[in-house]
């Protein structure tokens, strides 16, 4: 098994088309020294898959590695899509190693909204099963957060998954990082699991996360 190494992550989600949140996110890439730009979901409001494909390939202009995957008001399309550019990686449903790091990921939510990918929990249950972990301490990389804590309430209602929750509790990932519920922001854990929501970039909000044999986590703003 690979020697884990120390790595930053910017950690960002919920861009919605904001480019000018994009352009702060290359800024702040550069101030922090981040190794790598995670982006959980949600980089359209509504867009056509080119619309991501330029929002992304403009974020890799970083020079930074691009982890993502789509939220639910993304194109479905999304899901399958392959980038050509290797600085990108679809993390939806694959598991991908960078410095010595299992990255696994899972796109769009739970729940009926009338968004562009959405799933039921029996669904998410069921892809979950494709992506078991093959080291310990692995990086989960979702949209949604996990059903009934502080990062998947809106103020009103948790709008989590229970099926993602269950695959946190089941194999005990180092850390999780989400997005969705924008009014959630903040950092909670499951066990020995640290679990992070950004919060919303479109209204400048970011985490910065120092990973090694612990977890570091501020939440910061792009500006």
């Amino acid at each position: 098994m690979l020697m884990s190494s120390r790595m930053r992550i910017l950690h960002i989600s919920d861009i919605h088309g904001n480019m000018g949140a994009v352009e702060k996110i290359i800024q702040k890439a550069g101030e922090i020294g981040a190794d790598l730009i995670a982006v959980t979901g949600d980089l359209t409001h509504f867009g056509e898959i080119e619309d991501a494909e330029m929002l992304l390939e403009r974020i890799s202009e970083s020079g930074r590695q691009v982890f993502f995957v789509p939220g639910n008001c993304d194109p479905k399309a999304l899901l399958e899509w392959t980038p050509t550019n290797t600085s990108i990686k679809n993390l939806h449903l694959r598991s991908v190693d960078f410095s010595g790091w299992e990255f696994i990921g899972l796109g769009g939510a739970v729940g009926r909204y009338g968004t562009l990918i959405e799933f039921t929990e029996e669904e998410v249950e069921d892809m979950l099963k494709k992506v078991v972990p093959r080291k310990p301490g692995f990086i989960f990389v979702s949209h949604s957060p996990p059903y009934g804590l502080d990062v998947d309430y809106t103020g009103v209602k948790h709008i989590g998954s229970k099926a993602v929750k269950m695959y946190v509790e089941n194999h005990h990932p180092k850390l999780m990082i989400c997005g969705h519920a924008h009014e959630g922001r903040g950092i909670v854990k499951i066990d020995e699991t640290t679990i992070v929501n950004s919060g919303a970039a479109k209204n400048g909000l970011c985490a910065m996360i120092d990973l090694g044999e612990d977890v570091e986590v501020e939440l910061m703003t792009l500006y």
